[in-house]
């Protein structure tokens, strides 16, 4: 079967039409809306949920209506949809009737991007922060991106960085979207079995993987984590491949060489030359992460001393070891991880940033079938906490699974992690010892309840 070609700039209406967005609020959709909006389109969506976040797109020309009002999707020049959106949703049937296109999100942002000078950033796991590191040190270069990243980012105020030059874009593996994207510069982090819901097994994961990234091939290259699970596998055997990471062999490395807090003093080493470096977020796999970024830099030509100042402001995404605040006295901190090795690195991390201190995590798994899948995985990962307890699964876009509850990870736990209620957890976190860390994880609405939790919004001295 031949290859699918990406789309472009054909598949979108020109600038100044209409553009519908259903499941807006979605981390990204609304980065997709800020930048249509941005290119001259009049953006209009709608969601079942608003967060305070996406509201704010309202400054941009952005509207929002009624979840329920199909109308609205029928009037417009194209529909743009969450890859969760069901094929029968009730807006995207209206949209078919009455002849207007629809798109998958995916679809709609390589029409956006595809003709750009594209860098992509792919991988299981740290595509997000990796993406935000990158366009941090390209904005720093003067190079003026455009960027598209799967969680809010404060500087930006939003998932999107609007500008002129070369686009650095998150490629999701999800729902095969990244095959939506035509990189020239291609990242890949990571490749283990995730999303296999939309895969015919690991094998098949692999290769689309591979499809991806070989379409950098022979053009700017491919960026590979030396040490990257799953990632040699794909790699092998095709040109133009760089490596970065913390491994000795590794074309562009970085080196810890001390740990204050939260913020890393590193070096960066390549082709015989090195520069020291702050970073200003904890753990071996942020060190990692600023390697591929600083990799990026370089084959984008941004000159060392730039590179060497670039990161130590970087106060990372949200939700990727966001330091919410306090809880008299008790560090609150909340993270997206779920998957088993996010949930180890994340831990280390914490470990590193707080040492000595009590460390306590609140789990929510993510889905059904993936909690099925790697229950003990995630009971072995809980493990190198002090504390741990399992939430109720958040199952986002799936059916119940009979017999697939989170009690598969606390029985797999040996019972080292109880399953609680969410009315349990506040008086849990209340029991902890002063002066420990709390980290609430998972990609559902835990975060509400990591943001219960702490007594202040936002980031606050907490000693650290």
């Amino acid at each position: 079967m031949a290859e699918r070609r990406p789309p472009d700039r054909s598949q979108l209406p020109p600038p100044g039409s209409s553009i519908y967005l259903l499941g807006i609020a979605g981390a990204g959709m609304a980065g997709l809306a800020r930048l249509l909006a941005s290119e001259g389109y009049l953006v209009a969506g709608s969601d079942t949920w608003l967060t305070p976040e996406a509201r704010r797109l309202e400054i941009h020309g952005i509207r929002f209506v009624e979840p329920d009002d199909a109308v609205a999707a029928t009037v417009t020049n194209v529909v743009v949809h969450t890859s969760a959106a069901p094929h029968d949703h009730p807006i995207l049937v209206a949209a078919r009737q009455a002849g207007v296109p629809v798109l998958k999100r995916a679809q709609a942002m390589g029409a956006l991007l595809n003709e750009r000078r594209l860098i992509a950033i792919s991988g299981t796991h740290g595509k997000t922060t990796v993406t935000a590191m990158t366009a941090c040190v390209a904005e720093a270069g003067g190079l003026d991106p455009v960027a598209l990243v799967g969680g809010r980012v404060e500087e930006w105020d939003g998932n999107a960085r609007v500008g002129t030059g070369p686009a650095i874009a998150e490629a999701d593996e999800y729902d095969r979207s990244f095959l939506e994207l035509d990189p020239s510069l291609a990242v890949i982090t990571s490749a283990e079995p995730e999303h296999l819901e939309c895969y015919d097994g690991p094998e098949h994961l692999r290769s689309s993987f591979r499809e991806f990234v070989a379409r950098a091939a022979g053009r700017e290259g491919i960026v590979a984590c030396a040490e990257g699970p799953g990632v040699r596998a794909v790699v092998n055997g095709l040109e133009s491949v760089m490596t970065y990471g913390l491994d000795a062999s590794a074309d562009y490395r970085v080196e810890i060489l001390a740990r204050s807090g939260t913020m890393q003093t590193c070096r960066f080493v390549s082709a015989g030359e090195s520069f020291r470096f702050d970073l200003g977020a904890p753990g071996d796999h942020n060190a990692q992460n600023a390697a591929a970024a600083l990799a990026v830099g370089v084959e984008l030509g941004v000159e060392p001393p730039v590179l060497g100042a670039a990161l130590a402001e970087f106060s990372g995404v949200d939700r990727r070891l966001q330091l919410l605040g306090d809880r008299d006295g008790r560090v609150i901190l909340d993270d997206y991880a779920h998957h088993p090795t996010e949930v180890r690195v994340s831990i280390a991390a914490v470990r590193d940033a707080w040492p000595g201190r009590t460390l306590a995590v609140v789990f929510q798994p993510h889905l059904y079938s993936r909690t099925q899948q790697m229950a003990t995985e995630f009971a072995g990962a809980l493990t190198s906490a002090d504390q741990a307890v399992v939430l109720p699964i958040y199952p986002a876009r799936e059916e119940a699974i009979p017999g697939v509850t989170a009690r598969l990870v606390t029985d797999a736990s040996g019972g080292f992690a109880p399953a609680l209620s969410i009315d349990e957890i506040l008086p849990w976190v209340d029991g902890l010892p002063t002066e420990s860390v709390v980290l609430f994880m998972g990609a559902g609405d835990i975060t509400r309840l990591a943001h219960e939790a702490a007594d202040g919004k936002g980031a606050i001295d907490v000693g650290v």
